[in-house]
């Protein structure tokens, strides 16, 4: 299954797998008409004020990398569920609780880029990462262009977590590490694409 979030609301597609997405599409699969149905679906669930789901199951998925590659500018970013003896580390943005990550830079590969990111976030150092977590996905406008962002989670332990130090200048105001009982909480307030998309993972990690 594959989702992509937009604020509060998801557009579905039970028959698509992640890994068969292709999002660099050639001009002619771009201009079919297939591609152009979906193309056109996408434009127009963007801008209507929807508040349920949709779900999507007639697509293949060279047609929708097609119209995704047509509809969004991609943004990939990258971040890390750091864990300390069954705490996970979180932060503070906006008010509202989220996990380290950023954008990836150009010619940075994804793994580089998760533990920059979550250095420069929260403070801790001496990352190793354990594994790759599942991807979330959401977009967004910016100065008049869409943008959809695949961040890809990894799983991550720090030397020292005794120390933090949250970037202020990312609007983080705090870094805190969350238990077990903490955990509805997070899931609860954090943006749906995380705790969708990672509410089984950090279940399990912090069990």
């Amino acid at each position: 299954m594959y989702k992509i979030f937009y604020e509060q609301r998801a557009l579905i597609f039970p028959n698509i797998d992640e890994k068969d997405l292709i999002l660099d599409a050639t001009a002619q699969q771009s201009e079919s008409y297939e591609v152009e149905k979906i193309h056109n679906f996408l434009r127009q669930w963007l801008v209507v004020n929807l508040t349920d789901d949709v779900v999507i199951d007639h697509v293949s998925p060279e047609v929708l990398s097609a119209a995704l590659c047509r509809t969004f500018y991609m943004a990939p970013a990258a971040g890390g569920v750091v864990v300390q003896e069954g705490q996970f580390a979180a932060i503070q943005r906006h008010g509202i609780p989220d996990l380290p990550k950023g954008h990836v830079e150009e010619g940075e590969d994804i793994a580089t880029a998760a533990i920059r990111e979550v250095e420069e976030e929260t403070g801790l150092m001496g990352l190793k990462i354990i594994r790759q977590l599942p991807s979330s996905w959401h977009c967004y406008l910016y100065e008049d262009e869409w943008r959809l962002k695949q961040t890809s989670w990894f799983l991550m332990t720090a030397d020292d977590t005794s120390h933090t130090n949250p970037q202020t200048a990312e609007d983080i105001t705090e870094v805190t590490f969350l238990s077990e009982y903490d955990l509805e909480w997070f899931l609860k307030n954090t943006y749906r694409s995380i705790a969708e998309t990672l509410e089984s993972e950090l279940k399990t990690i912090i069990s």
